[in-house]
């Protein structure tokens, strides 16, 4: 299998793949300031620079924000989780230390409504977060559901763990 058979796994490769079809699409090279201007024209603002697009797709750089990703994925017309952290994928995109969690849970990782609440959640205060995962304890409850794990205990003011395996600390993309 050749690299141009293989799927990319760092957000430059991802990247420089949308680009090559978007290039392919319209029957003429793209360029990074192509797509910066149209992501700021659309926005009515500056939201990127095409030198910035350029290093993220040449691996320059690689932890772009939320709004960088966001932009890029609604210019490319791909979900923003196409740019996430898939460099440990296995078979069918699982992650090898997510590999021995529940296939619900698998699933749920992929929904666009849990990658959104995700993204929201990521720049939250510890306290913010445990404050969050308690409410969702108690919908969970008054819903009948399942306890998913406790929040309650978490006053160090650390993390708290939750089901994704992770504390939600850092979003970064792929290096």
């Amino acid at each position: 299998m050749g690299d141009e058979d293989r799927e990319p796994v760092s957000l430059a490769e991802k990247l420089d793949r949308l680009f090559q079809e978007r290039s392919r699409e319209r029957g003429k090279s793209l360029s990074a300031n192509d797509v910066a201007t149209e992501i700021n024209i659309r926005a009515g603002e500056q939201v990127i620079s095409g030198n910035y697009i350029w290093q993220l797709r040449k691996g320059k750089r690689d932890n772009p924000t939320k709004r960088h990703i966001e932009a890029l994925a609604e210019y490319f017309g791909v979900p923003a989780a196409h740019f996430h952290d898939q460099q440990d994928a296995g078979p069918g995109g699982a992650s090898a230390d997510r590999a021995d969690q529940p296939p619900e849970l698998l699933e749920a990782m992929q929904d666009a409504g849990v990658i959104a609440m995700a993204a929201r959640f990521m720049d939250m205060s510890a306290e913010s977060r445990t404050a969050v995962l308690e409410m969702i304890d108690r919908v969970r409850k008054l819903e009948g559901l399942p306890d998913v794990g406790s929040t309650a205990g978490n006053s160090g003011g650390g993390p708290t763990a939750n089901p994704m395996g992770n504390t939600g600390e850092t979003w970064r993309t792929a290096r």
